[in-house]
């Protein structure tokens, strides 16, 4: 299935990643996604998924920051927080423990570039970031492969709402020139959440 959504910016997958504590996943759909932020305007991601504990995310090339000359300070972060609404069976809970993001980047010596990413579920205190420094200079695609340990899970049930915070961002302003993307140059790159499962 796939949903057209208002949001951006991850990529590479892993296919081979283990699936630990693995559990069949229960039947499940992504029932709605909200996104927002300065990386991610209205339609510009799309998640497509299939039942097998795999969540593709696509971001646009408005996923890109850059510093320098002439180039306005609030372009030096971006950011975009998803929001993905999962139901399954009743009985389980989930949780994400990997996850692959690729992009590209020219950045000046004397530039640092970062790619950050927050996961955490609605209604718990307990959050996950992941940091992927870049300092310049630099120029080239990147990766960027979270280990994700989630000491907390989706409460139990059949609902969750699954939320991904993620920002590329380059510093300091006017010390030299930069670009980092959370995209290709020429295309868009297929991001991927891994998610597990465990019975209550």
């Amino acid at each position: 299935m796939k949903y057209i959504l208002s949001t951006l910016a991850l990529a590479v997958a892993s296919l081979a990643t283990p699936v630990p504590e693995a559990v069949a996943p229960p039947a499940f759909k992504i029932n709605r996604v909200v996104s927002g932020g300065s990386g991610c305007p209205q339609g510009s991601i799309d998640i497509d998924y299939t039942n097998n504990a795999i969540l593709p995310i696509y971001f646009g090339k408005e996923f890109t920051a850059s510093v320098g000359a002439n180039v306005p300070i609030d372009q030096a972060r971006k950011n975009c927080q998803i929001n993905i609404d999962i139901l399954y069976s009743p009985g389980y809970q989930v949780s994400v423990y990997s996850a692959d993001y690729s992009g590209w980047g020219d950045i000046d010596a004397g530039v640092k570039g970062w790619v950050k990413t927050i996961y955490y579920f609605s209604g718990e205190t307990t959050q996950v970031s992941s940091t992927l420094n870049l300092p310049g200079p630099f120029t080239g695609r990147y990766t960027k492969h979270d280990d994700v340990v989630m000491t907390n899970w989706s409460p139990c049930g059949s609902e969750a709402m699954l939320n991904v915070n993620t920002e590329v961002a380059l510093s300091p302003i006017g010390k030299g020139e930069g670009v980092l993307a959370a995209t290709r140059e020429s295309a868009r790159v297929q991001s991927i959440l891994y998610i597990k499962w465990r019975q209550c």
